[in-house]
């Protein structure tokens, strides 16, 4: 059965990231806010637990994997190659609701046991979710939560959870632990930014002002 732990998001509770770090040890899956919406997420090293959120998320590829939230754009160049010109970039926009496509370092595939070459990037501004990055170590892997039971609004939108109660209805039969602040979420999508070659190229446009990566380029 679903834990639903009503927590903090400044400063985090240290009693709640253990009970979280506990469920990830053990092939466990979250769910969270992200600052613009809810997410499944589990330790990135742990297949078992990729698998289980992949059939929460059946419409997400199996050929293309999570993005992972890090907690400091120093821990993200542990996995991912920033250089100078990134960097001045990314420092601009995270924290926030951008997910950065970037090439994998040569020691990712040991790290994370993952072979992949280009890896989705986020840091949420979101103190919780950073203190239990931190305290794991290593990123997470996480993928937003799909529309609530593929429902639509009046307007063929898709209606995206915005309440941990909410995720809990619909998804609690396939999660361990729901990591909630109490707030509402926008139910926002982030923005997706591909800087694989150097300069940024916008995937997706969502959450965010997508003009910043194309005003820090020039």
């Amino acid at each position: 059965m679903v834990q639903h732990l009503y927590t903090f998001d400044n400063p985090p509770s240290e009693r709640d990231i253990k009970r979280a770090l506990a469920v990830l040890d053990d092939d466990g899956v979250l769910a969270y806010p992200t600052d613009q919406n809810w997410a499944f997420g589990c330790d990135a090293t742990k297949p078992k637990a990729i698998d289980r959120i992949h059939r929460l998320k059946p419409s997400h590829p199996k050929d293309r994997p999570f993005s992972l939230i890090c907690s400091s754009i120093s821990m993200a160049a542990e996995y991912v190659n920033i250089g100078n010109a990134e960097y001045r970039i990314l420092k601009k926009a995270w924290p926030g609701p951008y997910t950065v496509l970037l090439t994998a370092t040569r020691n990712f595939p040991r790290q994370l046991k993952d072979k992949r070459r280009v890896v989705g990037i986020r840091i949420p501004k979101c103190e919780m979710l950073k203190a239990l990055v931190d305290a794991l170590g290593r990123p997470l892997a996480t993928t937003s939560v799909p529309a609530l039971n593929q429902l639509k609004d009046e307007d063929d939108v898709p209606i995206f959870a915005r309440f941990g109660y909410e995720v809990e209805e619909v998804y609690g039969h396939g999660i361990d632990l729901i990591l909630d602040l109490g707030n509402e979420q926008p139910g926002d999508e982030s923005t997706v930014v591909d800087m694989t070659d150097g300069r940024p190229v916008i995937v997706r446009i969502g959450a965010g002002d997508p003009a910043l990566f194309q005003a820090a380029s020039d």
